[in-house]
């Protein structure tokens, strides 16, 4: 026997019990003869039991013995606990040679500070060493726990502001569905009726001016059914992301979108070659390109785009030299179907710039604007680089 595995027991019980709280004293026929405080605390075990009738040794194996127990004097035992399924003790036994019998010295194996409170424990039910260790368990734990509470209140919060942004849409969609898009039919019915009374009275001069209205706003209320389908595929688009060279995306764009022979677009700065999800700028930008575009009112329309870029952000500017926009109205015109035009007024949908707000939004950017009336107006866009 390794004599450094052999203890000679205190005189003083007191001592005993303040220093091994939890240990378990055994004879040679496996009898338990005494045990600490905190295990009669925890009423695992009796006087007189049968070491093994109260314990398993799940380590080290093959301890099943006396003499198996006192072979393995240097290995950690972990003991599990028959009357409390799941419940450990871990510690290590000691030969007391001049009475021939086993200390079992160490201390409960709790897995988390809720396994401390469900067996009842407190820290001074614990040795001095113990105390400190299981404190710093304890916090250890405790720690832990707030941090997943956190990240579980985080992805709460997260969740909940996407669901609070799908319900203002989900408002907005009802909204167009019982006010802009019922405009449109209403207009369309009642110059129907007109014709009908033109056609029945003879007067047909009238005729082709009503058909031009109902073009008017079957082209708009088109134009609505095609803005909600592309808004609301934003955020739902494949995330696969690609090699866009936004100099050419923009040029290809300037080519749709210049339907007047008076708009002329420039590129001030090179563009550059990014990693992202193409549709998203390709929409980006034609929005605003073709609201530029749309809402010029100057005998020479300007449309420049510029860039600059810095370690964490790609900034861009799209700028007029267009009409302006009013300062109370720099808000308004990022909202879902808001137009500053007249209900008739073809294609003005008030989609565009709502798609370039969400847009912006998914790509965890920024949008500005500076206007002046009757000068023009510029949009600032800041996105996170890849």
């Amino acid at each position: 026997m390794n004599k450094s595995n052999q203890i000679h027991p205190f005189k003083d019980d007191a001592v005993m019990d303040d220093l091994f709280p939890f240990f378990i004293l055994i004879q040679r026929n496996m009898k338990i003869v005494r045990v600490g405080p905190s295990i009669t605390k925890l009423g695992l075990c009796k006087i007189g039991d049968s070491f093994f009738n109260d314990f398993t040794v799940e380590r080290p194996r093959d301890s099943t013995t006396f003499e198996e127990i006192i072979r393995q004097h240097s290995a950690l035992f972990i003991l599990e606990v028959h009357k409390k399924i799941g419940f450990k003790f871990r510690g290590q036994m000691y030969y007391d040679a001049t009475n021939d019998q086993i200390f079992f010295l160490g201390s409960p194996l709790l897995k988390s500070f809720d396994d401390l409170k469900e067996v009842k424990l407190t820290l001074t039910d614990f040795a001095l060493h113990d105390n400190i260790n299981q404190f710093l368990f304890s916090m250890q734990m405790l720690i832990s726990s707030l941090k997943d509470t956190k990240k579980i209140a985080d992805s709460l919060e997260k969740s909940n502001l996407v669901l609070k942004q799908k319900n203002e849409e989900l408002q907005n969609f009802a909204y167009i569905l019982s006010h802009d898009l019922k405009t449109p039919i209403r207009g369309v019915l009642t110059l129907a009726e007109f014709m009908q009374e033109d056609i029945s009275n003879n007067q047909l001069e009238e005729v082709d001016s009503h058909i031009e209205s109902i073009k008017r706003r079957v082209i708009r209320m088109n134009g609505l059914i095609e803005g909600i389908l592309d808004f609301s595929k934003i955020g739902m688009l494949s995330s696969k992301k690609e090699e866009i060279k936004l100099n050419e995306l923009v040029h290809e764009i300037f080519e749709d979108a210049i339907t007047k022979e008076n708009i002329v677009c420039t590129i001030k700065t090179q563009l550059p070659v990014i990693q992202n999800v193409r549709v998203l700028f390709v929409q980006l930008f034609a929005n605003l390109i073709s609201n530029a575009v749309k809402h010029n009112d100057k005998e020479q329309g300007i449309i420049t785009i510029d860039y600059s870029g810095s370690k964490d952000f790609h900034e861009f500017s799209v700028s007029d030299n267009g009409p302006g926009i009013a300062k109370n109205y720099h808000e308004k015109i990022f909202k879902l179907f808001q137009t500053l035009n007249e209900d008739d007024e073809i294609d003005s949908t008030g989609v565009g710039l709502s798609i370039v707000k969400k847009i912006i939004t998914v790509l965890n950017g920024t949008v500005q604007l500076e206007s002046k009336i009757n000068e023009g107006t510029t949009f600032y866009i800041k996105i996170p680089m890849c």
